[in-house]
């Protein structure tokens, strides 16, 4: 009995032994499957390497013929308020209306060439026109203090709504106001509507006038512009234009002041023109959405369908003639290559930081 159990156990010994051994040759023939799986995963890996090669440069490629553009701004839907003075609706950015309209009821789904030029675009904008003569933007914060019918009231007080997604201001032409008095009163506008809409953005334009008084308040575009108010300067290429520091690139036309701003009497030479309006609301528009001012929409300007004031003649009758004046802005529309040039220029001025932009 003692010697089948001894038999037995030698005969498992053996069959350990045997197991072990067979198991200590399958590791090489285990080892080279695993350095075979290692060379074929690394001759993946380098295919997989010259395809990412091939594509990256082929994004290159296209990155180089296809080059990226800005993001463009839908104004369809928005709000937007003018907030300044004459200014701003001679020449019908926004329509004219009389200073004893001071509700916003009275003042909103303003018409202008703003909305015009905006509507051509497809887009459909509420505009407010908070403009009124002979107004600095002081006596829209407290007790108005210009000669006019609303002298002594607080204009903001009929403004009860002041939820705008942009907000566009421009300063008076008057000498009075100094840098401080400007950098003050721009802060306070800014306060009030970004705190009933933290996200509005406003604009400021700079017209012609403050270059030909040359105002004290110019210097303090920089500041302005880091207070994240966008400087938008159309007033410099138009100051150019007529001093001849610049040229309109490839004209055939003469210009002259009188191209952009009225000869009404010895004492208004220097309000805006129908020309100077549609540059006007041109650079606001572009200056929101980020598009090119070449190739935009003037047809409206002289369409007398949409409002009375789009009338070259009647406004040529009415702001030209003192001691035989004229002007050739109507002549200036009328020429598609006159047109594409101030368009294409004004793009040039949005867009050099030099000039507040």
């Amino acid at each position: 009995m003692k010697k089948l159990l001894s038999l037995l156990l030698v005969i498992a010994m053996l069959t350990s032994l045997l197991a072990a051994c067979d198991t200590s040759e399958k590791i090489p023939e285990e080892s080279d499957s695993e350095t075979r799986s290692e060379t074929d995963s690394e001759t993946e890996t380098d295919s997989e390497t010259e395809t990412e090669t091939e594509l990256q440069t082929e994004t290159d490629t296209e990155a180089e013929t296809e080059p990226e553009t800005d993001e463009k701004v839908s104004l369809n839907g928005k709000k937007v308020l003018f907030i300044g003075n004459s200014q701003t609706f001679y020449g019908n950015c926004v329509i004219q209306k009389s200073q004893s309209y001071m509700t916003q009821e009275s003042r909103q789904n303003d018409q202008g060439y703003f909305y015009q030029l905006c509507k051509s675009n497809g887009a459909e904008v509420q505009v407010t026109n908070w403009t009124f003569g002979n107004h600095n933007l002081g006596d829209f914060l407290g007790p108005c203090n210009a000669q006019r019918v609303c002298q002594g009231e607080y204009h903001m007080n009929y403004l009860t709504d002041r939820n705008f997604d942009y907000v566009v201001i421009q300063q008076s032409g008057q000498d009075s106001i100094d840098l401080m008095a400007c950098f003050q009163q721009c802060t306070a506008l800014a306060e009030m509507f970004r705190e009933a809409n933290p996200n509005v953005q406003l604009l400021f334009l700079v017209h012609r006038r403050a270059y030909e008084l040359d105002l004290d308040w110019l210097v303090a575009l920089p500041s302005l512009a880091d207070m994240d108010i966008r400087i938008v300067n159309y007033g410099k290429m138009i100051e150019d234009i007529i001093t001849g520091s610049v040229t309109v690139p490839g004209a055939s036309l003469t210009y002259n002041q009188n191209s952009f701003i009225v000869k009404q009497s010895a004492k208004d030479g220097y309000h805006p023109n129908i020309l100077t309006g549609y540059l006007t609301a041109l650079a606001t528009y572009c200056a929101i959405t980020g598009e090119s001012a070449v190739g935009q929409d003037y047809s409206f300007c002289n369409n007398s369908s949409l409002h009375s004031k789009f009338n070259f003649d009647s406004f040529i009758n009415t702001y030209y003639g003192y001691q035989g004046s004229t002007t050739n802005f109507k002549e200036i529309f009328a020429s598609p290559s006159e047109m594409y040039a101030l368009q294409a220029l004004l793009d040039t001025y949005l867009a050099d930081s030099s000039y507040g932009g």
